[in-house]
């Protein structure tokens, strides 16, 4: 096994998960936040008070000594101490910001989407590819507890053959994000690149991808969708798919993430608001499993670091991953547009 080495991170970005990144790399070994790049003089100075999000408390108010501190991510990619840039920027800098570290010569981590364009997230995979660097894309719903349970036993059998599942996620317009690009759907992609994309990329990352998609929506005025439903077709003998997914809640509902996966030896229920993960089993018992005990951030960033510690070839939240998830969201809207069955590639 080759060496281990400190890997030395650069966070762009102290909103709601540019904070909850910083919390995570606290708590994996060999990993530190070297540098910080925020424009907010406040957040720069470790004061998160006012940084909130759909879940959890806010930061409260955090020491920054010996992390230094940069106004802008032009500033902190020329700093030749960071080998891991993480860009919690909005989603219409994710290309850019991405594609500018690289060239710099860092491995770079960018929150989900990858890009609002499929021609983007190509040209940031072609960068990646010339320098010679690595490109990582965080899609955290993969490392939740829940979600790893899932993936775990399909992938051992544990309760036989896997017939069906749906997979939701819910939420209200957020007010707790006080800049506007969060509720303009042309900078953020709309519901399915922003919201549903988690869900897109599960079944990805448990199923691979499906051969079409079948999919019906609830339009908006931008020409993207506030609610979308999706039948996946992973052929004859494959199991029967569906998500679900939209900014349509009111308020009273800020978020929901739930799933129902039925395999054949017993069926799993979770709901983020209403009900903890649960097994049903054929004899009528219930029970609670026992989940990874990790957090999930934490376990999503461990996923990009370990390798570069090691100098071993990543395998896990690849730029390549992250762009199919995101053509699989298009093909659904390109279905709901057209009331056809789109084929993918």
């Amino acid at each position: 096994m080759a060496r281990s080495r400190k890997v030395k991170v650069g966070i762009v970005g102290l909103g709601f998960m540019g904070v909850t990144h910083y919390l995570a790399y606290q708590k994996i070994p060999g990993v530190q936040v070297v540098a910080i790049a925020e424009e907010d003089p406040v957040r720069r100075s470790g004061d998160w008070r006012k940084v909130g999000g759909n879940f959890g408390p806010p930061a409260g108010k955090v020491d920054l000594k010996g992390v230094r501190a940069y106004e802008t991510y032009e500033e902190m990619i020329a700093d030749e101490n960071i080998d891991l840039i993480d860009i919690c920027l909005p989603s219409p800098y994710h290309s850019k910001a991405s594609i500018r570290a690289l060239k710099a010569g860092k491995h770079v981590i960018t929150e989900k989407p990858i890009a609002l364009r499929l021609k983007e997230a190509d040209k940031m995979l072609k960068t990646a590819s010339k320098t010679g660097r690595h490109l990582f894309v965080a899609q955290v719903l993969r490392y939740l507890p829940e979600y790893r349970y899932v993936k775990q036993a399909y992938e051992e059998g544990r309760f036989g053959e896997l017939i069906a599942a749906h997979f939701r996620r819910i939420i209200a317009l957020p007010d707790w994000a006080p800049d506007s690009w969060y509720k303009d759907p042309k900078q953020t992609g709309g519901a399915a690149i922003d919201l549903h994309i988690h869900d897109a990329d599960f079944v990805i990352h448990l199923l691979g991808q499906p051969k079409s998609v079948r999919s019906y929506g609830v339009p908006d005025k931008h020409g993207t969708f506030d609610y979308l439903t999706n039948q996946y077709n992973f052929g004859k003998k494959g199991p029967v798919i569906t998500t679900e997914g939209g900014v349509i809640a009111t308020a009273a509902l800020p978020f929901e993430q739930s799933f129902e996966v039925y395999f054949k030896e017993g069926t799993l229920f979770y709901n983020s608001n209403t009900c903890p993960l649960m097994l049903f089993l054929p004899n009528g018992k219930k029970l609670r499993p026992r989940l990874p005990k990790e957090d999930g951030f934490a376990a999503e960033l461990r996923a990009a670091t370990q390798p570069l510690r090691r100098g071993e070839e990543p395998t896990e939240l690849l730029g390549e991953s992250a762009r199919t998830s995101l053509a699989l969201c298009f093909a659904e809207q390109d279905s709901a547009r057209t009331g056809k069955r789109v084929r993918l590639r």
